[in-house]
C-alpha cells in the first residue's frame, strides 16, 4: 500500500472514537440496537427534520428512499449523468429506467434546470439531486418543476451533510434526504448511510424495509418488548451497527468545525491556483452554501490528465476523478445507450476534471505545496 505524503482524503479520527466503539464491544450487542436509535435522534435533530432511520450505506438510503415511492417497472427517474453509479443503480434496482440530464455548465458541474425540464416524459415520476462535491443544487427551480409536473424530488446529500439552504439544511429540501457515511465522506463512519424526511408514512416504509420487512426487529425481541414477529413486505438486509452509529455520534460533534476547515483550505486553493492558463476552477463564485466535500479542478484539453496526476503521484500526493458519466460506463453504455451530443458539459467534465486533496488534516502548507507542483508540472507539460 502506497504511503502518500498528501492523500485524497483522511479520517479525523480520535481517542474518542476509539473509546466508543469500545463502549459497545464491551457491551456485546453490535447489530442494530440502542445507538442506532439514538444517532437517528440526533441526526432528524440536526437537519432539522422529523424523522431519520439510519442504514447500511448511502446507496441503501437510495434504494429505499425510491421504494417507498412506490417506483415500478416502466417509471423513469431523472438523474444526473455526473455522479457516482449508485445514484442511477438504485433506479434500477426497483426495476425503472434511469434518465441522465446534463450538468449546468464547466462553472457549476450540478444537475442543469433546463435540461431536467427538457427530460420530462409521461413516464418520469421524479428525480434525483446529487449536490455535487458539496454544492448546493438550485433547489428552488428544481422544487418549482417538480411541483409543476407531479414529481418527486430525493436528495442525495453524500457530499452536502451541514450545508444550509436559506434556512432549511440540505436532505430537507425535497420529499427523501439520502447521506452516505462512507470513508471518504465529510462524516464517516466507514460504511453507513441515513435517510431522513418529514413524511411519516415514507418513513415508516423505509424503516420496515432495511430489516427484512420485519415488524418487529431483533432488538426489540432483546429486549423483550416482543417475543414473536411477521413479514408485512419483501424487505433487505439494510441495517446500520452498532460501531457505525458511535462512530457516527462522535463524527456529528466535529463536522461543522471541520467543514469550515474545508472551506478555508478550498480558499487557498482559490486564491493560489487561479488564472492559470491551463486550469479551470469551478464554484469560485458559487451563490450557495457548500460542505467543500471536493476541490475539482478542470485541466486543459491540451493537457493529458493521466499524466498530470501520475506527475503529483510522484510528488506524493494523491488526486482521483469525480466523475467518469454515468452514461459512459461500460454497463449503461451497453444497455442504456445515449445519443452522441446528448450530453455534452457532463462528457466535457468527465473527460477534463481531477479532484484534489481535501480533508480536515490538512494543513494550509499541505495546500501551498500541492499548488506549488502543479503549476510546476503544467508549466512542464503544456511546453
Amino acid at each position: 500500500m502506497m504511503k502518500w505524503k498528501i492523500p485524497l482524503f483522511d479520517l479525523d479520527y480520535s481517542s474518542k472514537e476509539v473509546l466508543a466503539v469500545t463502549k459497545v464491544l464491551r457491551k456485546r450487542w453490535l447489530t442494530m440496537g440502542e445507538k442506532v436509535e439514538e444517532f437517528e435522534k440526533v441526526m432528524a435533530k440536526f437537519v432539522k427534520a422529523r424523522y431519520a432511520v439510519a442504514l447500511s450505506s448511502g446507496t441503501a438510503a437510495l434504494h429505499l428512499a425510491l421504494k417507498s415511492l412506490n417506483l415500478k417497472s416502466g417509471d423513469e427517474v431523472l438523474v444526473p449523468a455526473l455522479t457516482f453509479v449508485a445514484s442511477a443503480n438504485a433506479v434500477l434496482y426497483c426495476g425503472a429506467k434511469p434518465v441522465f440530464v446534463d450538468s449546468t455548465s464547466l462553472d457549476d458541474f450540478n444537475i442543469s434546470v433546463t435540461d431536467v425540464e427538457r427530460k420530462i416524459s409521461s413516464k418520469t415520476k421524479g428525480l434525483i439531486v446529487v449536490h455535487y462535491g458539496g454544492f448546493l443544487a438550485d433547489m428552488d427551480n428544481i422544487n418549482k418543476l417538480a411541483k409543476k409536473y407531479g414529481l418527486f424530488v430525493i436528495e442525495d446529500s453524500a457530499h452536502s451533510i451541514g450545508t444550509k439552504y436559506n434556512s432549511k439544511m440540505a436532505g430537507t429540501l425535497g420529499d427523501i434526504g439520502c447521506f452516505s457515511f462512507f470513508s471518504n465522506k465529510n462524516l464517516a463512519t466507514g460504511e453507513g448511510g441515513m435517510a431522513v424526511t418529514d413524511d411519516k408514512g415514507l418513513a415508516s416504509k423505509i424503516r420496515l424495509l432495511r430489516s427484512h420487512g420485519m415488524n418487529r426487529p431483533t432488538w426489540e425481541r432483546f429486549k423483550a418488548v416482543a417475543f414473536d414477529y411477521d413479514i408485512l413486505d419483501l424487505g433487505y438486509n439494510y441495517r446500520m451497527t452498532e460501531i457505525s452509529a458511535v462512530l457516527g455520534l462522535e463524527q456529528l460533534k466535529k463536522l461543522l468545525p471541520n467543514n469550515r476547515k474545508r472551506k478555508l483550505l478550498s480558499q487557498i486553493y482559490f486564491q493560489n491556483l487561479s488564472g492559470i492558463e491551463e486550469l479551470f476552477i469551478p464554484f469560485q463564485s458559487y451563490p450557495r452554501d457548500s460542505s467543500h466535500h471536493l476541490f475539482p479542478v478542470l485541466l486543459d484539453k491540451k493537457i493529458d490528465r493521466i499524466t498530470f496526476m501520475q506527475e503529483l503521484k510522484q510528488k506524493g500526493i494523491q488526486t482521483s476523478i469525480h466523475y467518469l458519466p454515468v452514461h459512459r460506463l461500460y454497463y449503461y453504455r451497453k444497455n442504456y445507450p445515449q445519443k452522441p451530443g446528448t450530453l455534452p458539459v457532463s462528457e466535457k467534465i468527465g473527460t477534463r476534471e481531477v479532484s484534489l486533496p481535501l480533508h480536515p488534516r490538512m494543513s494550509e502548507e499541505d495546500v501551498l505545496f500541492i499548488c506549488k507542483q502543479i503549476k510546476k508540472i503544467l508549466s512542464r507539460l503544456k511546453k
